[in-house]
């Protein structure tokens, strides 16, 4: 009976870890690990908002998880030169959410917004069902 209870104890412990039969990693911090996928999303998001925006930035990473396919980033931008952010009052500084999706290998943009005014990702895991909802959760 013991080994029924500790095995269905394991079980729910392995369904926590993994979310639709993949383990969820944490890019919040660089490790070793991480490092080069990490830098890669964090560098297409940095190339997105310097579009609209003309600033090069680096990133205080608040939250940040990947299941492989899908990665949810949340953080704070600040400029790389260290000067003030000057956005203008249509823009809320400083913070950036980013979901971004693989495709085929390659890592894209699904969806991003940078100093938004409102809070457009509140919703996203209806928009993408086949996200893990673990990877949303702070």
């Amino acid at each position: 009976m013991k080994k029924l209870i500790l095995l269905a104890i394991f079980g729910l412990i392995s369904m926590t870890m993994f979310a639709q039969g993949k383990a969820i990693k944490d890019y919040k911090k660089k490790t070793a690990e991480n490092t080069k996928e990490r830098t890669l999303l964090l560098d297409i998001l940095r190339a997105d908002v310097y579009k609209d925006h003309k600033m090069e930035l680096i990133f205080v990473v608040n939250h940040f998880k990947t299941d492989g396919k899908y990665a949810w980033f949340k953080g704070d931008a600040q400029r790389k030169d260290g000067k003030t952010m000057q956005l203008g009052d249509e823009y809320d500084c400083c913070h950036v959410e980013c979901l971004f999706v693989k495709k085929q290998g390659k890592w894209y943009i699904a969806e991003s917004g940078a100093f938004s005014t409102d809070v457009w990702w509140a919703d996203i895991q209806d928009r993408y069902l086949d996200a893990p909802l673990v990877l949303f959760a702070e």
